[in-house]
């Protein structure tokens, strides 16, 4: 096997990037010894200077070993010089360009691939140690596999590798994964034994994971251009039964196991499945209907002025703009590049607006994405949505959004590079994550985020993962079924809903038997206001809501379509059974999550009291409203239930009269045996600031 070329051991001296590691730190008073006039004296007492700015790192070479042990007084009188003639002696070094700074963060990144691939059958490790010391033992991850064919052509394109080195990999992975690697309907384990490939860790069958292997063999296929290559990717495309993975629904099932089957959850919304949806949509054997692309949930958000289908880990909106070019694009729903460029723009700014609370963060560091953190791996993302942080930051967020933002990811990456370089750079480039106010850096990279980091870099240098992958013919195809077009497009900002509440004097009857609601505007909620889970059909989940009003209290009745009713808790936790509930914003400046002042009221029938109806107000502290006095309740249990009930108004701290606009949502929460959960809402849209949400009118009406 041809070997790599010299370049590959990437020892440039402005680089940092030294074989090898520190074995010696010289900092403080020894900075102005870092200028170009001196490097020559260490290289003569055989140190190699391993960056050039503060804090001064240095290094052995063996031989430097032997050289520095006779020049010792060379090295005192170096730091003499430094400390006495200081700046004014010497001409400070430059920082690196942005072109060196990517180009070494680049290749660092690609050592990775380099050295934790087997090389027999091309899997690579999920993740590794950041340092020469000690193996995590890691499985093979087929995601990672998938980035390492790519990051392996990008290597050649720019001589890191040898060209048929490179080729010959491919071949080696692409056969093992036509001929050998357990599959399942041609579907692949998420994490494999890196030597024999099979299943490891118990992990499921992935179509995700699936996919972006798949999308790196195409790719690498395509850049050798070699019919061999070409086939054996072909055999593993056309293998793969993508409407099996469907299990008899319009979205993909989240996983398959042998233990479990196919899991209740489902790629059904908006995230890094795009990717996985067009290569099901093109593929020549077993095409998915544009129907699946059609029907996946794209809820809007904003943050401050970003506006944006919500997702709030940052990688979700990059990966599967790795090897597709959505920029200028749209399918009708929205421009995927514009609706990135929002996203990372909304995550850095959030990483800002949190700085007085979180040292990390700052206009210069931010990238907050799934990774590794101080107590292990996690979701962590950015509003809008349901985001989860705690200052950890990991480089490949804002870098990997370097095609979206270039200035602002730049600025990012350098920050890293010349301010936390000693204990975030390593042998494979930047570690996975840290946390300053946890004094937390990670010690190991994932093969993931080294990938991602990797092929988005490539794509702003020179588009090469791009320009190869849109002319892949069934990406092509699928593109077209899914309706993209040339242009921009605007995401659609629907007004708040509204619905007209009638003035009933005297109040309604609360017993559950709807005896008073005839002939009132109905709300129907069904799967068309689905916010999370899966909803079959009607007779699965389905509702029918009214309100009215008088001086004393607002009133409602929901009549509930439910083939299994679940009431199984009380108290605070009746949110985990099937309930109702109602979102209230007294003050109209949007319902902020766990304001006192805001009220999520819920409502659960009882099926062991006939009548009867469990209550519970959460962001009160914690208290059944019913007991406080706040409201009434009462239910009736048929194929569903019935719940009637009253909030008062004084309890919301509301005045009402004709044509006051009340700011409510209104929403189902089901669970079935099997765990599977869904959820319809009325109108609930996180917007402009983290958990504040913008929610539909009530408008009281009285003729």
């Amino acid at each position: 096997m041809t070997r790599l070329k010299a370049s590959h051991r990437h020892c440039d001296l402005r680089a940092g990037v030294e074989a090898e590691r520190s074995l010696l730190k010289i900092v403080g008073f020894t900075l102005a010894a870092s200028v170009r006039f001196s490097l020559s004296l260490w290289e003569r007492i055989g140190v190699r200077v391993n960056r050039i700015n503060f804090p001064l790192i240095l290094t052995f070479s063996p031989k430097g070993r032997r050289k520095f042990a006779k020049n010792a007084q060379t090295l005192y009188l170096l730091i003499v010089l430094a400390v006495f003639l200081g700046p004014t002696a010497f001409a400070a070094e430059k920082r690196l360009s942005d072109e060196e700074l990517l180009e070494t963060i680049e290749h660092a990144s690609f050592e990775y691939f380099y050295k934790e691939t087997n090389r027999r059958n091309g899997l690579v490790a999920d993740r590794a140690y950041n340092s020469e010391i000690g193996s995590v033992n890691a499985p093979a991850s087929i995601a990672a596999t998938g980035f390492g064919l790519a990051a392996y052509c990008a290597a050649a394109d720019r001589g890191w590798v040898d060209y048929t080195f490179a080729k010959e990999l491919v071949r080696r992975t692409l056969l093992f994964f036509s001929a050998q690697a357990p599959h399942e309907h041609g579907f692949f384990y998420h994490f494999m034994n890196s030597e024999s490939g099979v299943r490891a860790r118990n992990s499921e069958l992935s179509p995700i994971d699936t996919a972006l292997f798949l999308a790196g063999a195409l790719f690498a296929a395509d850049y050798f251009d070699d019919p061999d290559l070409r086939q054996m990717a072909a055999q593993i495309y056309e293998r793969i039964d993508f409407p099996w993975m469907l299990n008899k629904g319009d979205t993909f099932a989240l996983a398959w196991s042998p233990e479990q089957g196919f899991s209740k959850y489902r790629w059904d919304h908006y995230n890094e499945s795009m990717i996985l949806y067009l290569l099901a949509m093109g593929s020549p054997a077993h095409p998915i209907p544009a129907k699946s692309w059609q029907v996946l949930r794209r809820p809007a958000g904003s943050y401050k002025d970003h506006r944006l289908i919500q997702m709030p880990p940052l990688f979700t909106h990059q990966y599967s703009h790795i090897w597709i070019d959505f920029r200028g694009k749209n399918d009708g729903f929205a421009d995927y590049f514009e609706n990135s460029v929002q996203a990372t723009l909304a995550n850095r700014q959030f990483a800002m607006d949190q700085a007085k609370d979180y040292a990390t963060y700052g206009p210069d560091v931010w990238g907050i994405t799934a990774s590794d953190g101080p107590y292990g791996y996690k979701a962590y993302g950015a509003p809008p949505g349901w985001a989860y942080h705690d200052g950890t930051v990991a480089p490949t967020g804002c870098g990997s959004s370097i095609v979206f933002t270039p200035k602002e990811s730049l600025a990012c990456l350098r920050h890293l590079y010349e301010n936390h370089y000693d204990r975030l750079w390593g042998r494979y480039g930047f570690s996975d994550a840290f946390n300053l106010d946890q004094d937390w850096f990670s010690d190991n990279v994932l093969g993931i985020d080294q990938g991602a980091l990797l092929l988005m870099i490539e794509n702003y240098r020179t588009g090469l993962i791009w320009k190869m992958m849109m002319e892949n013919p069934y990406l092509q195809d699928a593109m077209n079924k899914a309706g993209f077009e040339p242009g921009t497009l605007q995401l659609a900002w629907p007004e708040p809903p509204v619905y007209h509440a009638p003035y009933r004097k005297g109040g309604m009857s609360v017993d559950g038997f709807l005896k008073d609601w005839a002939g009132m505007q109905t709300l129907r909620l069904d799967r068309a206001y689905l916010e999370s889970g899966t909803v079959a059909d009607d007779k699965d989940l389905s509702a029918e809501v009214r309100f009215a009003w008088d001086e004393r209290a607002l009133y409602f009745s929901v009549k509930v379509t439910d083939q299994d009713l679940i009431t199984r808790r009380a108290g605070q936790h009746i949110w985990m059974d099937d309930i109702f509930e109602l979102f209230i914003d007294p003050a109209g400046d949007g319902l902020f999550w766990k304001d006192a002042a805001d009220f999520q009221i819920g409502f659960r029938p009882d099926h062991l009291l006939a009548g009867e109806a469990l209550t519970w107000s959460w962001f009160q502290k914690g208290e059944d409203p019913a007991e406080a006095g706040g409201v009434q309740a009462a239910s009736t249990i048929f194929s569903g239930y019935v719940l009637e009930g009253s909030v008062r108004w004084d309890y919301l701290g509301m005045r009402p009269s004709a044509g006051t606009v009340v700011r409510l949502g209104a929403g189902l929460h089901d669970i079935d045996r099997d765990r599977s959960e869904a959820k319809l809402q009325w109108f609930m849209r996180n917007e402009t600031e983290a958990l504040r949400f913008e929610l539909g009118r009530l408008v009281l009406e009285k003729k």
